[in-house]
Formats: structure tokens, C-alpha cells, sequence
């Protein structure tokens, strides 16, 4: 039972007692004061009665005169003369009369009189003896009709009580109702903090879970930046600040095998032909700050965009690999206006000799291979260099045709395949540490032109025609239908776009509010960079969600972790761990000792922590050892395909 019960109780319990209380001795009061008036009235009536006798003849006719004449005129029960021996000589008596009083009432308040008795004498001697006594039916009416009004008025003043006792409890315990939500916040892995109450108790409590939440997040931020100072050690090339070769390469793989907006784009290189010569003639320290320039203006440009990272592959060579962008004009927008940029930066320099910077670039698809797309960029890298010290040249892969060509045709296409629901969703396994499913991943597969295309061909147009909000939508009904059909639960990819969209959070609550039981199987997920880059609205959407029992989680984990603190108030389910920092890593000892600490911070505020993109055995069997809770990949559908009584 809850306090606020038991508090309620207790304020009835008293209002019971006291109001029950002062009403028991009301009424007993009552009684004893008419009993006592009566009596008072026998002992004045017969004394004036006996008196009156004593002075009149005593024969037995004027007695039964007297007798009479008295009992007609008042209300008695009985009135009777008896003779010294005890024998009754005269007597008047009612006979008993139907009270307008209930039995039981008479029963549980009786009414003991005694009798008014007095002497007659007659003369010096003792005649007999006169006894008389009032009738009490109207003391037990009068009384019955005073209870009533007590009892009416007993319970006028209870629900008065507890009507003015319910408005102070409520005020009282509002602090409480606060404690209980924060007790059950922290409960769910949501480190809030409240206003302290004024209540003394309460204020001692909600300090105390105050102080708690503020260590988990000064603890995350503290823990969260020794992990990001470690990754930027490992990570990154401390002259220009991008991704060193090692990483850029693992975060190429993980966009080409990754089912989503990621897995198609351009990747880009700029070539600094004269490094070895203006080192030689700057000076290092010179030539070094021109890199960090450069750099510097690369990673901005991937700052900006989702999915963007930039890096640098060796000395002279500078990348940037801009997922999603699958249209060769916008790529070579792109390349020139990067061009144009670095000569910027290049005409910074005082010296005369040759300023080389060519940029070569090839658009990728999904599935294409590594040693393939390099090879292309390469290519565009000499044709560039040939056509001029800052020239540009895309490529893309042989064979390549496009049946949609514009951006009408394609909008066309996307609008007629979402609003005929041509749509359907990829199943692929995501398994805990013994192998047991916990969810199975459905990218998106949408029907244009005749051809099951992969999200990661058609989100980039998706994005571009403004049709994300609906193009999810439609990705999450396939996905409820898919938990109706099969049972398992399915995990959703969600863009930015599409949660900050009120019409498509109203939508998708609607809907998990009408299938309860299958919205406790859906799994959501928004990438990290999404999560961050619009905050408020991450965080308005897990409001909305989480009471409703789906699973909310953020995926390809790990550029930004640093800012994990920021959502330790909203209770995410789980995280997945971006394929980058998985690939290789039974070999890789600086991912290890970033992925182990990134596994500490996350079970701090209860994430179960999954890792994407896991290739072969050997990650399968590395990964454990970390504080993993799940992994998918290739390697996982393999092998739960070759044991699906896993599932």
C-alpha cells in the first residue's frame, strides 16, 4: 500500500475516532440528562400527589378520583397506591405503545428510571405508599430524532474533514509524489534532479538522490572525456587533427557494409604534391601549420555534415569521405569548392615554386569493394594532376546506369513507392554474448523502377525530396506488421529529420498505444549524430516514447561519446558501437582499451552496449572480453543462419 494510502487512512482512522467519539458521549449524555429530568419529575409529581392524599379522606372512591384525574393529565406509565403490606389498592397503568424508535436502538440505549415513591400518611399514621412513574417513550423519541441530527451532522463534519484533509495531503505529499518520480527515474537509468522541498524529510532525501545524479554525470563527463582524450590519441593525426590513415580506412569499411544512408557517397582526396619540396624550403614548423590548415578546413566541412568524416591517408594525402552524396554534380561542387579553399590556404605561402593540389573523387555504392573505390581514387588523382596544379576529376565504377535521372523522376518514383507502402524491411540478427536473439535489424528495401533498392541507395534521394518523416513512417509500420507476422522484435533505423517531426511522434505514438504488446518489441534507433545535433528534440522524442515500453537507442556510437552525459536523463535502452572502432579489434590494442572503457561508462547508466559490423570468428570470439553485451554483422547472420535454433 501506498504512503499516500496509508496517510489517508490514518486521517480517516482519527476523523473516526474523534467525530465517532465526541457523537457516542453526545448521545449518552443526552440520555443521562432526560434520564435524570425524569426521575426529577417522578420524585416532584409523586411528592405533590402524596401530599394532596394525605389531606383528604381515604376512602377507595376519591382515591380512584385522584388517581385518575392525575394519570389523565400527564403522561405515565403507571401510577398506584399500595397499603403498608405491599398490596396494590389503586392502579393506573398504560399499556406498552409502539415507539416510533427501532428495536435495536432501544436496546443499545436503555433507559433505567427509578420510579418516584412517597408516603401518605393519614394523621400520625402511615396510610400506604404512592408510586409513580412517567412514560419514556417520548425521552427515546426525543432522543432518536437528536442522534439523527448528531449523526447527520457527524457526517457533514467527516466529509468536510476529509475533504479539507485530502487538499493538505495533497499539498504535503506533492513533494513525495516528486521524490517518487525521481526514485523511479533513477530506477530506469534517468539521473534527473529536482528542486529540493521545504518539507525537512523530504528535502533530505531529494538532496541525497540529487547528489547521487549529479556524481553519475559529473562521473560520465569525467569518465566520457579521459575516453575521448584516449580516442584522439589513437585516433587522429596530431598535425592536421583528422583521422589517421587506420581509422579513416575502418570508417570507409563500415559506411560499405553498413544498410543504410552511409553505405553509398563520394570519397575524396586532395594530394599536397610539393610537401617534401616546401619542407625543404619552409621548414617543417611552417609546412606543418599549412597542414593543420587544411586539416582544419576538412574537418569542418565533415563536422557539418552527417555521416562526414575527413582524414589524412599518409603525408601528402588529405580525405574526406561524405556519405550520402551519390550525385556526381554535387560531388563536384563539393571537390571545387574544397579546391578553391585549400589554394586559399596555399597562397598563404611565400614561395615561388609550383603549388600542386589535385583532388580526385569516386562515387561508391553499397557492397563495392575497398581495394576497388581506392584504386578509382587514385585514377581521378592522376587525371586531375594532369589537367592542372588544382584540378578536379570524379570517377565512378564501370558499368554504371542510373534508369531515374533527375531529381523529379526520382521524387516521382519515392512518392508513388511510399504511398503504395512498396516497401520492406532486411532481417538481420542481433544476438547477446550466448548467442540468444534480441532483435532483429530491418533496413528499409523500397521498390522504384521495377528494383528492391537498399536504404542506403535511396535514403540520399529520400533526404533530398524532403520525404524522410514519411519514408520512416512507412519503415516503421512494415517493421510493426513484421513483429505481428514473425513475433520477433524488430529494430528500426530512424533518421533526425523524422524525430523532430511532430506529425510523424504523434503518429508513431498513436500507433504504439493501440498494439501495446508489440510496441514493448519495437527497437528505435537514432544515430549519435543525429541524437546530438538536434538535442531537444532527441529528448522531447524519448519523453513521448518510453513510457509506452519500445526500446530506445542510439547506433554507430562513438565520435561523439564524449557528450554521453547530456542523455543521462532520458533512459536509453541500449547503444550499438560504430563497425570503425570494431574492425580488427582482436588485434587493435588502442580499440580495445577504448572500447572496454566505452562498456564501464555505459553500464554506469544501464545501456546494454551492441557492436555493429562484426566480420569474422575472430571479433566474435574477441569481443566478450570487453563488457559487450551483443554484436551483429555479417559474421552474426552467418552464423545464426547456420544455427537457427538460436532465434
Amino acid at each position: 500500500m501506498s504512503l499516500t494510502k496509508q496517510l489517508w487512512l490514518a486521517i480517516v482512522l482519527v476523523l473516526i475516532v474523534a467525530l465517532g467519539g465526541t457523537f457516542v458521549i453526545s448521545t449518552l449524555s443526552a440520555r443521562n440528562y432526560l434520564q435524570q429530568q425524569l426521575y426529577l419529575k417522578n420524585q416532584d409529581n409523586v411528592s405533590s400527589l402524596a401530599l394532596s392524599i394525605s389531606q383528604l379522606d381515604k376512602d377507595l372512591a376519591t382515591l380512584e378520583l385522584l388517581i385518575s384525574a392525575q394519570f389523565d393529565s400527564g403522561h405515565y406509565q403507571y401510577i398506584r397506591i399500595k397499603d403498608p403490606a405491599g398490596k396494590v389498592m389503586v392502579e393506573r397503568k398504560n399499556p406498552p405503545l409502539p415507539l416510533e424508535v427501532p428495536q435495536w436502538f432501544q436496546k443499545m440505549i436503555p433507559f433505567d428510571i427509578e420510579a418516584g415513591i412517597a408516603p401518605i400518611q393519614n394523621g400520625w399514621n402511615v396510610y400506604g405508599t404512592l408510586e409513580l412513574q412517567s412514560h419514556s417513550r417520548f425521552a427515546y423519541q426525543s432522543l432518536w430524532q437528536q442522534t439523527r441530527q448528531l449523526l447527520g451532522w457527524f457526517m457533514t463534519g467527516l466529509l468536510l474533514c476529509g475533504a479539507l484533509g485530502s487538499l493538505i495531503l495533497k499539498v504535503i505529499t506533492k513533494p513525495l509524489h516528486e521524490v517518487i518520480n525521481q526514485a523511479e527515474a533513477i530506477g530506469n537509468n534517468q539521473f534527473i534532479r529536482i528542486v529540493e522541498p521545504k518539507t525537512r524529510e523530504f528535502r533530505a532525501v531529494v538532496s541525497a538522490m540529487n547528489r547521487l545524479s549529479g556524481r553519475i554525470q559529473q562521473t560520465l563527463a569525467e569518465e566520457a572525456g579521459r575516453l575521448e582524450q584516449l580516442r584522439l590519441e589513437v585516433h587522429y593525426d596530431h598535425t592536421t587533427g583528422l583521422l589517421n590513415r587506420k581509422q579513416f580506412i575502418n570508417q570507409l569499411k563500415a559506411a560499405l557494409a553498413s544498410d543504410d544512408a552511409n553505405a553509398s557517397g563520394t570519397l575524396l582526396i586532395a594530394r599536397f604534391s610539393e610537401l617534401d619540396m616546401l619542407n625543404q624550403a619552409l621548414g617543417r614548423p611552417i609546412v606543418d601549420d599549412i597542414l593543420h590548415q587544411m586539416g582544419q578546413l576538412l574537418l569542418g566541412i565533415g563536422q557539418n555534415q552527417p555521416g562526414w568524416v575527413a582524414g589524412r591517408l599518409n603525408g601528402s594525402d588529405l580525405s574526406l569521405l561524405a556519405c550520402g552524396t551519390t550525385d556526381a554534380d554535387e560531388a563536384n561542387t563539393i571537390a571545387q569548392q574544397i579546391a578553391k579553399s585549400l589554394q586559399t590556404i596555399l597562397d598563404k605561402i611565400d614561395h615561388d615554386g609550383e603549388r600542386l593540389l589535385p583532388i580526385g573523387a569516386t562515387l561508391f555504392e553499397p557492397g563495392e569493394e575497398l581495394s576497388a573505390i581506392l584504386a578509382r581514387t587514385d585514377n581521378a588523382l592522376v587525371a586531375a594532376a594532369q589537367k592542372g596544379a588544382t584540378a578536379v576529376h570524379i570517377t565512378r565504377r564501370e558499368g554504371y546506369t542510373i534508369s531515374l535521372t533527375d531529381r523529379t523522376a526520382w521524387r516521382s518514383a519515392l512518392t508513388t513507392a511510399l504511398e503504395q507502402n512498396q516497401i520492406s524491411v532486411g532481417q538481420y540478427p542481433v544476438v547477446n554474448m550466448n548467442g540468444d536473439l534480441l532483435h532483429m535489424e530491418a533496413p528499409a528495401r523500397v521498390l522504384i523502377d521495377g528494383d528492391w533498392r537498399h536504404a542506403g541507395l535511396v535514403i540520399p534521394s529520400v533526404a533530398q525530396n524532403g520525404l524522410l518523416p514519411l519514408f520512416d513512417q512507412c519503415v516503421v509500420q512494415t517493421a510493426l506488421d513484421k513483429i505481428q507476422q514473425t513475433g520477433l522484435p524488430q529494430g528500426v533505423n530512424l533518421s533526425h529529420q523524422a524525430i523532430s517531426d511532430p506529425e510523424f511522434c504523434r503518429t508513431l505514438q498513436q500507433w504504439l498505444k493501440e498494439k501495446p504488446v508489440i510496441a514493448t518489441k519495437l527497437w528505435l534507433e537514432i544515430p549519435e549524430y543525429g541524437a546530438y545535433r538536434q538535442l531537444e528534440e532527441f529528448k522531447r522524442f524519448c519523453r513521448q516514447l518510453k513510457p509506452l515500453k519500445c526500446k530506445i537507442g542510439l547506433e554507430h556510437v562513438g565520435s561523439q561519446f564524449v557528450r554521453i552525459s547530456e542523455l543521462h536523463d532520458l533512459g536509453l535502452d541500449y547503444i550499438k558501437v560504430d563497425a570503425a572502432l570494431i574492425r580488427d579489434i582482436d588485434q587493435n590494442a588502442a580499440n580495445q582499451a577504448i572500447l572496454r572503457n566505452l562498456c564501464t561508462i555505459a553500464h554506469t547508466i544501464g545501456l546494454t552496449v551492441i557492436a555493429e559490423g562484426v566480420e569474422n570468428k575472430r571479433e566474435m570470439a574477441a569481443l566478450p572480453e570487453f563488457g559487450l553485451d551483443g554484436m551483429t554483422g555479417p559474421a552474426i547472420t552467418k552464423h545464426h543462419t547456420a544455427h537457427p535454433d538460436q532465434a
